[in-house]
């Protein structure tokens, strides 16, 4: 593969591109879906191919092809270039990509069990298993949901700045979502499990007891009362911290959507845009996490990114193409979901940084309040500062002290009230949540985390 790869970037150069670059993949994977015991799907997925990227004056031509021959990549780099030239004439926006480093690496993720050297039926037993363990916890768990995923990717990446990196990448996740059911009222719990790695991932401990976790979250849920509305003082867990530091913080810190005039964090580089305590990072360098990667898929070398510290915005998440626009260093984010989508900006382990409270003294200090564990999903507008966010669950704070269990719980606000709002955080840092991010129709492995951290003012509503 390295050779067809640096011959399709020389053909592109000599065709007139001024920058080129392409990927080659070999990928395969399993994806199983079991409903309510049914095995509802069961796939394996083998592909391979290229996507080859030209740029000229400004725009950027994308060709692909599933077939990995010489004559066939040729043709690849000539529909580029050609899209290319097509794209310049209606450029509104012209810039360069300037002469970057040459990395030559070679990448293998850790990975003690490959997938595919586990049958298929222990990956399904893997989510039977999980399914039957919901709906054997208690006969209000009236629906399930169990859904595994894996996929071995071997990739070249390789560019005309002389760039040429091998990696081998390894990833499992499972997931569960159990719904318990009485007296008219539904309530959903979930849990997952996911890193980079192999199938050894799933017969941990943990793994193989997401079902009961997501099951008897939704049958505390069922015990619990509605959440009043109304502004409150709230410490957000750790899975709701990382779910504010990936959707409110986070997608706004993307410099593609800064450049489009879609982020409320546009023009306030170097400002202070929160309280001293707060600083937020993307690092898809921490090992054994599911958003890890060292090198990204332009073949820059990631990084660990101060986006905001000590309330300072630092800086955005680029490619080469944002970092060119705005005369910075790139920082290694750029992704693609597969071959045949040009890689983009994404965020990887998105955290705020622990702070020096113990997480009893924020429960201490606080008199009245809403604990906020968890999180289901969420709504964010980067461009207008907006979010709003479905929690797991709630617990009444009075005098310092937990009392009554609520569901049916959302947060809104606008994000920079929130980070001006922030009245301490805790020392008990995690990165907790795997997950998928969708952008632009593609999909990203990422983690997010962070301490558990007290905000006053949170708008909470009830069911949504």
């Amino acid at each position: 593969m390295e050779d067809l790869a640096q011959t399709a970037v020389e053909h592109a150069r000599k065709l007139g591109a001024e920058f080129s670059d392409i990927r080659i993949e070999s990928a395969s994977g399993t994806s199983i879906v079991i409903m309510d015991g049914k095995t509802k799907t069961m796939t394996s997925q083998q592909e391979s191919g290229c996507g080859l990227r030209a740029f000229i004056d400004g725009s950027w031509g994308f060709a692909t092809t599933n077939v990995l021959t010489k004559s066939s990549i040729r043709n690849t780099s000539e529909a580029a270039v050609k899209i290319a030239k097509a794209a310049r004439a209606r450029a509104r926006i012209k810039f360069t990509i300037p002469a970057g480093k040459a990395v030559r690496a070679t990448e293998v993720y850790r990975c003690k069990e490959p997938p595919s050297s586990v049958p298929v039926e222990e990956k399904l037993s893997f989510c039977l298993e999980n399914d039957r363990s919901m709906k054997g916890l208690d006969s209000r768990v009236t629906s399930t949901n169990t859904r595994y995923d894996d996929f071995e990717i071997d990739r070249v990446v390789a560019n005309s700045f002389g760039t040429l990196v091998n990696t081998k990448e390894r990833w499992t996740l499972g997931m569960c979502s159990a719904y318990a059911s009485s007296e008219g009222v539904i309530q959903r719990g979930h849990a997952s499990v996911g890193s980079v790695g192999g199938f050894e991932l799933m017969r941990r401990d943990q793994s193989i007891s997401i079902g009961r976790e997501a099951a008897s979250q939704a049958l505390r849920l069922l015990d619990s009362k509605p959440v009043p509305a109304g502004k409150f003082t709230c410490i957000l867990d750790n899975k709701m911290t990382g779910m504010l530091a990936h959707e409110a913080f986070g997608h706004a810190c993307e410099a593609d959507g800064v450049l489009a005039g879609a982020s409320v964090l546009e023009g306030k580089l170097g400002k202070r845009v929160g309280v001293e305590e707060i600083s937020l990072y993307d690092d898809p360098t921490v090992e054994d996490t599911f958003g890890y990667f060292s090198i990204d898929w332009e073949g820059v070398r990631a990084k660990k990114q101060a986006l905001i510290e000590n309330g300072i915005l630092k800086g955005f998440m680029h490619n080469i193409e944002s970092s060119s626009r705005m005369q910075t260093p790139p920082t290694g984010s750029a992704r693609s979901q597969a071959y045949n989508s040009p890689p983009i900006i994404r965020m990887s382990n998105t955290y705020i940084g622990a702070g020096d409270w113990k997480k009893q003294e924020l429960m201490e200090d606080t008199k009245r309040g809403l604990l906020i564990q968890g999180s289901q999903y969420g709504y964010v507008e980067p461009a207008k500062g907006q979010f709003m966010f479905k929690c797991d669950e709630a617990f009444e704070i009075k005098g310092g002290e937990l009392g009554q269990r609520y569901r049916d719980a959302s947060l809104s606000g606008l994000i920079l009230e929130v980070l001006e709002n922030v009245q301490g955080l805790a020392d008990d840092f995690v990165l907790t949540d795997p997950g998928y991010c969708g952008k632009f129709g593609q999909s990203a492995r990422t983690t997010d985390g962070g301490p558990h951290m007290r905000v006053a003012n949170m708008v909470i509503g009830g069911l949504v």
